[in-house]
């Protein structure tokens, strides 16, 4: 480009420079042009491309050019530059495969599709770009005729012959080439579809079909299909449309009609009702049907097929029994011998022509305590003594059982009236207490009548004759007279008593009398009752100063104003209150006490904090006019509720509660220890521990006459026994406590359902109750104010009842372990401390090393009770499971024998099982043994009369699938039953897993338990639902947490031995890592996805697997807002099988069905008590095995868990069909393309499917299954912003909770009662500290931190600092100072001898590192000695508490935990100030030491390790293993440069560097 300037006169000097397309002034490197600025030539610096998709057909720019060298004036020109076309593209085809449709059968030079290629060169230069298309592979048929042709133009491709095939070939890929002017070529591959028409005509797959169905129940028509037919066409499903009906042809025809499934088969269904009584009928139908391909519109044969259906009626038992005579009457009289014969019914079955069989019952809910028992010939006969008394009259249900199928039942009444005979003594008609004042003349005392049980109308009662015992003590006989009124009472008799002297209540208080009451029967009974005659009080004694004691126990939440017993004076008489007057002394009351002046009641008047106090007080006698002080020494103990749920309990008879605690002998007036003392003592020698440290916190009394007093207390050592530990000691030790005490212990561990039918006739649950106000005991000179605590009797199931509403705020507890309750939606959940598996952080598992045992609470007692239990061991004998008595009765006690034990013998299992009236064995011979060091499970199932035990679930038990089916499960389960005639398994004493920790035992059981420990791990100990926790039993010996022989196999890979988010299963052989819900992966390490369901979505599987027919297991995750729904369902071919997961009325439930040959056999199972629709995520687990299925909601236990068990005459196995898995609903296809979803799963997300333990995928596929079909699924779980455009009023924030929103508090606070605000969370509700610790909960919702007691640390003061004294005793400190003594002598020899024989040194002595030696064995005995001078400090240092003179406490902050960070190697040692001394870094190196080797809870902690091989059991494995090391974060060695010189040599092995394999 040349510019020319006007000016002639002036200096040209022109300068060329580019600016546009191609230009980059900020990037000159990359410009395209340039310009020669002198002379104008424009030159291209980088090749061009004119082609699409980034190149450019041309480039416009702009020349400037300015005269006088660019500081003149401008002029521009525009440069156009087009770029001229080479071939330089080949052609090629946007998509990667094309399809195409053609119909078959049709004619040659159908057009099939087009296919066009595109080619970048440009279209209008020569023949760059102009394109030709062959067909490079083009199919051929059966002719060698090419199949396909292709427009070498336009790229049309069409049929080249008639006629194709889809049955033959259904689809074709041919290859298409693209070639342009140049010879470049591109390819694209076709698939050719071809499209079905209906063509091939339908055949049944069997000519003729047979089938059996019961006749009708009168004119009730079953529903459902009573055959499926299917056909073979091979055309597609979509292009015919079948259409079944029966032919009018034979006779019953009209009695049945066809319908058409969406899958092309054919159900036959009964429309008229079927006899078989009918002689027409009796026989069966033969009926014709028939099936169309084109919806029955054509009479064509090809599309036309028939079969015969031959239909066999089965009688059903339609008849039931009838008695001769349906009621009965007999009078018995309540003697009656047992076996005596009191009727006989009759009953005839009309079935089979009168042949049928009839058996005999009675209905247990009307006779209860099976007086009466009935034979399989209808005899009724006493098999329990009577009693009118008890029972007068019984409404006896007799059943007649007939034996079809299914069984018809008729029901006869028998009326038993109990005849009465005189076997009841007579007794007084109440409990007389006369009243006889002191210093009063002889007087009549009390007038008396008597009843008596017996019937009055036999004459066994009344009249009744009245006189003194003959054996009285001669003292009652002086006192006292009885006279016999004869007339007296209306004639029905009655006694006088008089007295015959003049009392002193000072020196009897109360007399008895015994008295003798005969009746008139004609055998006429005889009883005695006793008279109690109370001398009244005078005030006749003057009042002398005394003192008194009193203790109280507190705990939180105690109401305020509690009356604490009363002021005592020494006075011999005790009724002249009215005459005194209390006051303070010097009139100052106590500021935290009251006086009430007229009865002297002292009332704490707040929760007072724990201490002593002395009160003083005057005391007014007005009779006597004269005033005394007295003293009281009031002491305060407030005790957690920690304690009150881990107490143990005795019930005493004889002693009443005043006399458990008083200390002064009324007669005597002397002052002795009390029977409290002793017992607290006594306690205190047998647990070995101080005195101080039990809390013997409610004497309760339980009933006036005879007196029974209740006696709760605790014990704390690190931390608070067990109850089960209490009560066990207690029990051991029953009769050294009774002779120390001087009490009388009818009961260790109060259990109000102990003994049957007093309290409830059912299941019987104790709960323990804590009221607020305490229970008073006042004794003279002492007053204990107690706990109010007392056991309520509950008739339930406590396991099931589930009344009242779950809460975070209860004790004890909800989480166990430490774990934390959360309020979540419509419940609450644990989130648990690592290692603690069970639903409420219980610990799962336990080992035993076969001489060992553990102590937990004992079985609660339910009327059908399922206990359940695994167990892995190599050992053929131990006993796994024992609960039952441990210590023998006293002789005149009544003792309780009821046991159940659980064992293996030879590898089998035996179970005894004794409800107190005799003992049952059930043992299963398995196939193999169990003791093969895999986990088997145990489940043992009992109600009133009957027992079973099941191994494994049954899993190799055999069945027959006929109708109705057969079962084989002698192999799997052994049943057995009660002996009569108790009906509940009642047991207080602990239960003791691995073995037993009492002496034998002389009860009378008709078998005795082994003995022997058990050598191996049990876990998932579960009783009705209810989980135990294993991790603390109430004593133990032998035993430990976890499974550590199975836990060695989860490292031996590098797998299990870091299940991320899972934990290791493992047994003697092998191991694997169960995932938690969300997590998959053979180490649990990738989360799984999830997908949001919306209208009509589903995902439907192809499964890769066969599921067992026996066993199903489907566990997944989900959360919604949805009132119904499906979740997940899978089912045989023709969906007569089926099993189905879903959401009815925001509950979950589980249904199925295992009978093939009818649909009305379908079981259920519930959740009724968890609401699941409220939008949190949740993980359900459903199993089932054979007929019997369990439902578990976010790990199980109590309303989370319920079980389906009957197994009866039931269909054990389905077979599911691959393709019939579907989760979100269940799809019906109604046409072509077109599907409808029932039971639609919507708004609601679904993640971690698995069936049968294997992940199904949620999109695509796995080795597991694919999806086949899924529809309006959205990625993920989104929430659809519930707060935009919310304002909540301050303070409380807005807070999306998925779909919903609400207004609630920050984290650590929660709304105050009126919900109006917000304020602080009391942290310390739940009482997080531990043995004694004080919790302070933190303003501003930080949380709290516990303020330890001393020796005890950690978070929740659960770490003991303080090493356990052992004590041991002379002879033993004796042996180990000889020992000493030895190794001293010993060492003295080593020390010698090395003297003696050290070498001599050479010259630079100091330069001793050998290469191969200078790497010293620390783990070796002795093997770091010679390296003590060497060491680094920085390698040795332990943290330093930067505020060391700060009280030592642990906070916890809620809702964030920061944890500390990991100490840097290099960081320099500081220099720290105790108090105002400095200390050196090398004194403060040696003292840290000094601590940290005193410290047990301080690392490095003790490791215990197997070594099998060399290295097997290092955790380097190798030095070499420092340069090779296996995980993704490479190692720095660098600070082993600073350990010295005799590190040199390893400093240079593994510094910095590349490894072998680089």
């Amino acid at each position: 480009v040349t510019a020319t300037d006007g000016d002639r006169d002036r200096p040209q000097a022109i300068v060329y420079f580019l600016t546009g397309q191609g230009i980059e002034d900020d990037n000159p490197a990359q410009n395209k042009f340039t310009i020669n600025s002198s002379t104008g030539e424009i030159y291209v610096l980088k090749p061009l491309d004119r082609d699409r998709p980034h190149g450019r057909s041309h480039w416009r720019f702009t020349v400037f050019a300015e005269d006088e060298g660019g500081n003149g004036l401008v002029g521009y020109a525009d440069v156009l530059v087009n770029l001229k076309d080479i071939n330089d593209n080949a052609p090629f085809f946007p998509s990667s495969i094309y399809v195409g449709n053609v119909t078959e059968d049709g004619p040659a030079g159908m057009t099939v599709m087009t296919m066009t290629a595109t080619d970048y060169d440009d279209a209008e230069e020569g023949e760059n770009a102009r394109l030709t298309y062959s067909i490079e592979q083009n199919p051929v048929n059966e002719n060698g005729e090419l199949i396909f042709m292709i427009d070498k133009d336009t790229g049309v491709i069409s049929t080249a012959v008639c006629c194709l095939d889809r049955e033959t070939n259904p689809e074709y890929t041919i290859k298409v080439v693209a070639t342009d002017g140049g010879r470049l070529s591109g390819t694209g591959t076709a698939t050719i579809k071809v499209k079905d028409i209906n063509d091939m005509p339908p055949r049944f797959t069997k000519s003729v079909w047979n089938v059996e169905v019961d006749e009708t129940d009168g004119d009730n028509i079953p529903q459902e299909s009573i055959l499926v037919v299917s056909v073979n066409d091979k055309d597609l499903l979509e292009t015919n449309r079948f259409s079944y009906e029966v032919l009018e042809t034979a006779f019953g025809a009209d009695k049945f009609t066809m319908l058409t499934n969406p899958d092309g088969t054919g159900s036959l269904k009964i429309t008229k009702p079927l006899d078989f009584e009918d002689i027409n009928q009796r026989f069966g139908f033969n009926i014709t049907i028939q099936v169309s391909d084109d919806g029955g519109q054509s009479l064509d044969p090809r599309h036309i097929d028939r079969a015969q259906i031959q239909v066999r009626i089965r009688d059903i038992n339609d008849n039931p029994p009838k008695f001769l005579k349906a009621n009965i009457h007999e009078v018995i009289p309540e003697d009656a011998e047992i076996g005596r014969g009191v009727t006989k019914f009759t009953a005839v079955d009309p079935e089979k022509a009168g042949t049928s069989k009839v058996s005999y019952a009675i209905e247990r809910a009307s006779d209860r305590r099976r007086q009466f028992s009935i034979d399989q010939q209808g005899e009724v006969r006493v098999q329990r003594q009577l009693d009118r008394e008890d029972i007068p009259r019984y409404e006896i249900k007799v059943l007649a059982i007939d034996d079809g199928t299914p069984a018809l039942t008729a029901t006869a009444t028998l009326t038993v009236t109990v005849d009465d005979v005189n076997d009841n003594a007579p007794r007084f008609l109440k409990d007389y207490r006369p009243v006889v004042y002191e210093n009063k003349p002889p007087q009549k005392v009390v007038e008396i009548r008597a009843t008596d049980d017996d019937d009055r109308s036999k004459n066994n009662g009344p009249p009744f004759t009245f006189r003194m015992d003959f054996n009285a003590p001669p003292s009652i006989k002086s006192f006292f007279e009885v006279e016999n009124d004869a007339d007296g009472a209306d004639g029905d008799g009655m006694a006088i008593v008089r007295s015959k002297i003049e009392f002193d209540r000072e020196e009897k208080k109360e007399y008895h009398v015994p008295i003798l009451i005969k009746d008139s029967g004609a055998i006429s009974m005889t009883g005695t009752s006793t008279l109690t005659v109370i001398i009244g009080d005078e005030n006749d004694n003057l009042m002398l100063p005394d003192q008194k004691d009193i203790f109280v126990y507190t705990f939180k939440g105690q109401a305020s104003r509690t009356p604490i017993g009363r002021v005592h004076v020494s006075d011999l008489d005790d009724w002249d209150l009215l005459d005194k007057v209390f006051a303070w002394d010097n009139n100052v009351p106590h500021p935290k006490f009251e006086l009430d002046p007229e009865t002297g009641t002292i009332i704490m008047k707040e929760v007072t904090p724990g201490g002593k106090y002395s009160l003083s007080f005057d005391i007014f006698d007005r009779q006597h006019t004269k005033s005394v002080s007295a003293t009281v020494d009031v002491t305060v103990q407030e005790i957690p509720e920690e304690a009150i749920y881990n107490s143990g309990s005795i019930r005493i008879l004889g002693t009443s509660a005043e006399d458990f605690v008083r200390v002064l002998d009324w007669k005597s007036q002397v002052v002795k220890k009390s029977k409290f003392d002793k017992f607290r003592d006594t306690l205190a020698r047998i647990l070995k521990i101080d005195r101080r440290n039990i809390n013997i916190f409610t004497v309760y009394p339980k009933q006036e006459r005879p007196p029974i007093a209740d006696l709760r207390f605790a014990a704390h050592g690190s931390p608070y026994y067990k109850a089960s530990m209490l009560n066990g000691a207690v029990d051991l030790n029953r009769e050294l406590i009774e002779q120390s005490v001087g009490i009388n212990i009818i009961m260790v561990g109060i259990d109000e359902c102990l003994y049957e039918n007093v309290n409830c006739e059912g299941s019987c649950t104790n709960k323990l109750v804590v009221e607020k106000h305490p229970v008073i005991v006042n004794a003279n000179k002492t007053a204990f104010v107690g706990i109010n605590s007392w056991v309520k009797p509950q008739c339930a199931c406590g396991a099931r009842e589930f009344s009242e509403p779950e809460t975070c705020q209860k004790h004890p507890p909800t989480c166990l372990n430490g774990g934390r309750c959360e309020v979540i939606g419509s419940g609450i959940k644990c989130h648990c401390p690592q290692g603690f598996k069970g639903p409420q952080c219980q610990q799962t598992t336990r080992f035993f090393n076969g001489n060992g045992w553990a102590w937990f609470p004992p079985l609660e007692q339910c009327e059908n009770s399922h206990l359940s239990i695994e167990f892995v061991t190599k050992s053929e004998n131990g006993l796994l499971l024992y609960n039952g008595p441990i210590s023998e009765p006293d002789t005149e006690e009544e003792g309780i024998q009821d046991f159940v034990s659980l064992e293996l013998g030879k590898g089998r299992p035996r179970l005894l099982i004794d409800f107190g009236s005799g003992t049952t064995e059930v043992t299963v011979n398995t196939v193999k043994p169990l003791n093969d060091g895999s986990w088997h499970q145990l489940d043992i199932f009992w109600d009133r009369e009957n027992v079973r035990m099941m191994v494994d679930h049954c899993i190799d038990s055999h069945h027959k699938n006929t109708d109705p089916p057969t079962t084989d499960r002698s192999r799997c389960e052994g049943t057995g039953t009660i002996s009569p005639f108790n009906e509940f398994l009642n047991v207080n004493g602990p239960l003791q897993l691995g073995g037993v920790h009492h002496k034998i035992l002389n009860f009378k059981w008709n078998y005795q338990h082994m003995r022997s420990g058990f050598d191996g791990c049990i876990r998932n100990v579960i009783h009705n639902s209810m989980f135990y926790d294993l991790a603390s039993p109430g004593s133990s010996a032998g035993s430990q947490a976890g499974c550590s022989p199975a836990d060695r196999k989860c490292f031996d890979n590098n797998i299990t031995s870091n299940c991320e988010h899972g934990y290791c299963e493992a047994s003697y052989y092998t191991a694997f890592c169960i995932c938690h819900p969300g997590w998959q992966g053979p180490r649990c390490d990738k989360p799984t996805q999830s997908k949001m369901f919306q209208q009509s979505s589903y995902i439907k599987y192809a499964l890769s697997f066969t599921p067992n027919p026996y066993k199903t297991d489907i566990q997944l995750q989900f959360r919604t807002r949805q009132k119904d729904g499906e979740l997940f369902r899978a089912t045989s071919k023709h969906s007569r099988e089926y099993f189905i997961l879903e959401i009815k009325d925001k509950k979950l439930r589980l249904r199925f069905n295992l009978n093939p040959y009818r649909t009305t056999d379908e079981r259920e199972i519930w959740l009724p008590h968890v609401m699941v629709s409220d939008g949190q995520w949740h993980s359900v687990l459903v199993l089932r095995h054979g007929s019997t299925a369990s439902i578990t909601l976010d790990g199980g236990g109590g309303r989370r868990y319920n079980e389906l068990l009957d197994y009866e005459k039931q269909h054990q196995e389905m077979e599911i069909e691959k393709q019939n898995v579907v989760a979100g609903g269940d799809v019906q296809y109604v046409g072509p393309g077109v599907t409808l979803v029932d039971n639609d799963f919507q708004e609601g997300c679904i993640s971690d499917i698995r069936l049968n333990k294997r992940f199904l995928p949620m999109e695509n596929g796995s080795e597991n299954a694919a999806v086949i079909e899924w529809n309006n699924l959205i990625h993920g779980c989104p929430s659809n912003y519930p707060c935009k455009g919310v304002i909540c009023p301050p303070p409380f924030f807005c807070r999306d909770i998925w779909l919903l929103h609400e207004c609630g508090c920050p984290d650590g606070f929660v709304k105050t009662p009126d919900g109006q605000n917000c304020t602080d969370a009391d942290e310390c509700f739940f009482d997080p500290c531990f043995n004694g610790g004080r919790c302070v909960d933190l303003p501003g919702g930080k949380g709290f931190y516990c303020l330890c007691s001393d020796g005890y640390t950690g978070i929740d003061c659960k770490i003991l600092v303080e090493a356990n004294a052992i004590k041991l005793s002379m002879g033993a400190l004796a042996a180990i100072l000889v020992c000493l003594l030895f190794i001293l002598v010993l060492v003295l020899i080593i020390v010698v001898y090395t003297k003696n024989h050290k070498p001599k040194e050479k010259i630079n002595s100091y330069i001793r590192d050998d290469t191969r030696e200078n790497v010293i064995t620390y783990a070796d005995e002795g093997g770091g000695e010679e390296d003590m001078i060497g060491f680094n400090r920085n390698i040795l240092k332990v943290p330093v508490d930067p505020n060391i003179t700060q009280p030592d406490v642990s906070l916890v902050a809620v809702p964030h935990i920061i944890q500390p960070q990991e100490d840097e190697r290099k960081d320099q040692l500081p220099q720290v100030h105790y108090g105002q001394y400095p200390i050196s870094g090398e004194e403060l190196l040696f003292d840290r030491l000094r601590k940290t080797d005193s410290d047990p809870s301080a690392p490095p902690y003790d490791d215990l390790r197997n070594y099998a091989y060399e290295g097997s059991g290092s955790s380097a494995g190798s030095l070499s293993s420092l340069a090779s090391t296996t995980e993704d974060n490479e190692q720095d060695f660098d600070y082993l440069t600073d350990w010295g010189p005799r590190f040199s040599k390893l400093a240079d092995m593994y510094g910095q560097g590349e490894s072998d394999e680089e």
